[in-house]
């Protein structure tokens, strides 16, 4: 039954579109990792909520708490097309869930601005090197890393910008697809309000510019030789990554003990610091340095819903005047008590 859903989440179940590769990969994951070695061996007919509760202490036991969600929420879709497949009569899946705990409650590391113009300095050397293979390679990245700092796209919205999307005349990038870690390219993002248009910056249409003259003539920005877009792996691997080790911008390896990792010479093993979603998390936080609204910020971001923008940078927003007022309110009350 594992092998049927996930051939139907593949395909396409319903009113939802074929699942992506990411997704299908994290649905492999907790199939081939938790659910089919705990409950592989029991029929789907003898299943009982007791079974599914014993599973999810036992995940709970073991693993953290926001990934025994998400197995809880796979088996749940599991067992959801074993119903629809008419292999039981009900899902016994349905009423368990893990609720939230407040340590799960993530609030948006957002990098340095000090960081960001380090990165930026360096890129700009980078893109100007004797070596001009070199140059012209670090001219892409550069590129590619401008347009997340500056837009606050999705990596896979960026790998997947095409040139037609760059309103140069408009001065907007406008997101109308992306790419998945497959390399396919999709004509709608990840959701509706995922479609948008972005303002940015004249020096950014400027890279981009000079960037489209030597990039070789395909529908992407961001493309290989081939015309296909870029993979993250390598974009990570080969700019991102490097990038930050060259600059220090690293922090040590810890293991599962809470110690430092070392090499064979008793060293610290480092890794960068930020991930490269971190940039989509600068860009909101210079929107909300630059008074931008929640709403305002909700719609740059392309966020589905705006519990989503307050749940990662509410931390974020500060409103002085209200500030103001509460402290007048509380005088107000005092006042009334003697």
């Amino acid at each position: 039954m594992a092998d049927i859903w996930i051939d139907a989440v593949t395909a396409g179940r319903g009113e939802r579109g074929p699942a992506e590769a990411s997704t299908l990969r994290q649905y492999n994951y907790h199939k081939d990792r938790y659910i089919l070695p705990a409950l592989g061996h029991v029929k789907l007919c003898d299943l009982t909520q007791a079974m599914i509760l014993d599973f999810k202490a036992k995940l709970l036991k073991n693993i953290s708490r926001a990934l025994a969600r998400k197995v809880i929420t796979s088996l749940k879709g599991l067992l959801n097309e074993a119903v629809t497949q008419q292999k039981v009569a009900v899902n016994v899946a349905s009423k368990v869930s893990i609720g939230k705990d407040k340590k799960d409650t993530l609030r948006a590391t957002v990098p340095s601005l000090e960081h960001i113009r380090l990165i930026l300095a360096e890129l700009d050397k980078l893109s100007t090197q004797p070596n001009r293979q070199q140059a012209k390679a670090w001219r892409r990245y550069r590129a590619l890393i401008a347009v997340a700092i500056h837009t606050g796209m999705r990596a896979s919205e960026a790998r997947g910008l095409p040139w037609a999307a760059v309103d140069f005349d408009a001065g907007k990038i406008h997101v109308r697809q992306r790419a998945d870690e497959n390399g396919d390219v999709a004509e709608v993002t990840k959701s509706d309000a995922g479609y948008r248009s972005i303002p940015v910056p004249q020096n950014l249409l400027q890279m981009l510019r000079a960037w489209k003259i030597e990039a070789g003539g395909h529908s992407l920005v961001f493309a290989t030789k081939s015309g296909e877009p870029m993979s993250l792996p390598n974009i990570y691997n080969r700019a991102w990554k490097p990038l930050q080790l060259s600059l220090g911008l690293t922090s040590n390896v810890v293991a599962g003990n809470g110690d430092i990792q070392r090499d064979e010479e008793g060293k610290p093993i480092v890794e960068p610091l930020y991930n490269f979603h971190l940039l989509r998390h600068f860009h909101a936080s210079m929107l909300i340095a630059d008074n931008a609204n929640p709403k305002e910020v909700q719609t740059e971001m392309g966020h589905s819903d705006i519990k989503i923008t307050y749940d990662l940078y509410g931390h974020l927003f500060v409103d002085e005047e209200s500030d103001k007022r509460r402290q007048q309110r509380s005088e107000r009350l005092a006042n009334l008590l003697g």
